[in-house]
């Protein structure tokens, strides 16, 4: 068989690229799970303030309890999926969260320096506003 140099270069030099190629691309490679806050350097935040809508029900916003979210954010700062951990108010409190936190932009968390996937937990807290604080003088005699 006869020596051709130019096909071993040529062969040399794609197996080199591909290499290249591998090596970039796990690089680069953003890794599939959500990491939670504790794992992560920079843990992610909200761009903007997330303002939740009293739903109208017939309990009004009089209503007491709690509602614990994982919020599933991608390296790109957008919401893949939000999680109902525990509620202990009624769903819809728990779907006008849900609702918000869905549509909500962050800033990514960051990791070794890249952004990455991570997981967010929040506690919502619902109380009733406070009512105005009657006056501590008794009332007038009669």
């Amino acid at each position: 068989m006869k020596y051709r140099p130019r096909t071993a270069h040529f062969v040399a030099a794609l197996a080199f690229a591909a290499a290249g190629l591998a090596a970039v691309g796990w690089m680069h490679r953003v890794p599939a799970r959500y990491f939670p806050a504790n794992e992560v350097d920079r843990k992610a935040f909200p761009l903007r303030r997330i303002d939740l809508d009293f739903p109208e029900t017939r309990e009004g916003v009089d209503y007491f309890g709690t509602l614990r979210l994982d919020v599933l954010i991608n390296e790109r700062g957008g919401v893949d999926r939000v999680e109902v951990i525990e509620a202990t108010v009624p769903p819809a409190f728990r779907d006008m969260a849900v609702r918000a936190f869905a549509t909500a932009r962050f800033e990514p968390a960051v990791k070794d320096g890249r952004k990455v996937k991570s997981v967010k937990r929040v506690e919502v807290r619902f109380a009733p506003p406070a009512r105005q604080l009657v006056a501590a003088s008794p009332p007038p005699d009669r």
